[in-house]
């Protein structure tokens, strides 16, 4: 996820270490920009979850996306996908782009709660984008029973979406992405007192059996049995 821009903070230093008040498991998010993952070395560097890309705007879908599920759930990972938005003003815009996602992401309940990747505004206004969101997210829980996770920067929230906190007061989950900081910064009242979900604490991390830097993440909490689609109908 390319969110250097939107995040509005610098980008320098290595990973913050894990709180130690607070106990999480470590993740990775992927594309295709990532390559084809060696997973089985993915999972014995200690990585316990997987976010994956499935889709774009209304007809993309990565490449890498099918093997990377396929290989991810063989090896018994916690994985789900997420779908980076291209919102626009033409009419339904918001409901094909998560038919795309959905026929792309083939998730079941066994998988994780899908995900929302909100880091475009597509040169929409802020009442307008919350209006695209709500859309996008109404569709895809008629179709999957669960509402999605929310990705966003705490600059994007606050400079594209209005700081609303109408998603976080009506059960959306939060995934800040806050790089290379103690802790996140989480808009709207701390995520209406919930807080955050999953944070991407790096776009700069390392992990064995993938070559270059990739996105780290953590999830809190020590089970992610309440992220679990079958959980959450």
């Amino acid at each position: 996820m390319a969110l250097a821009a939107a995040l509005g903070f610098a980008v320098l230093g290595a990973a913050p270490a894990a709180m130690a008040a607070r106990a999480t498991l470590e993740g990775i998010d992927v594309s295709h920009h990532n390559g084809q993952p060696a997973w089985d070395q993915v999972k014995a560097d200690g990585i316990r979850f997987v976010i994956a890309k499935a889709s774009e705007g209304r007809d993309w879908r990565d490449p890498e996306y099918a093997s990377n599920k396929l290989q991810v759930e063989a090896l018994g990972l916690p994985f789900t996908a997420y779908h980076f938005a291209r919102p626009d003003a033409t009419v339904g815009d918001a409901v094909a782009e998560a038919d795309n996602f959905v026929d792309a992401a083939t998730l079941t309940g066994r998988n994780l709660v899908p995900v929302l990747d909100l880091e475009d505004n597509g040169g929409l206004g802020k009442r307008k984008l919350v209006t695209w969101t709500r859309d996008w997210l109404n569709e895809v829980q008629a179709r999957l029973g669960v509402k999605a996770t929310i990705y966003t920067s705490p600059a994007f929230w606050a400079g594209s979406m209005g700081n609303t906190p109408w998603f976080a007061s009506n059960g959306y989950r939060l995934w800040i992405a806050h790089w290379n900081v103690a802790a996140p910064s989480v808009p709207t009242a701390n995520w209406a007192g919930n807080s955050w979900t999953l944070w991407q604490y790096t776009n700069s991390g390392s992990v064995a059996g993938i070559s270059g830097n990739v996105d780290r993440d953590r999830y809190a909490g020590t089970s992610l049995g309440p992220l679990r689609i079958k959980n959450n109908r």
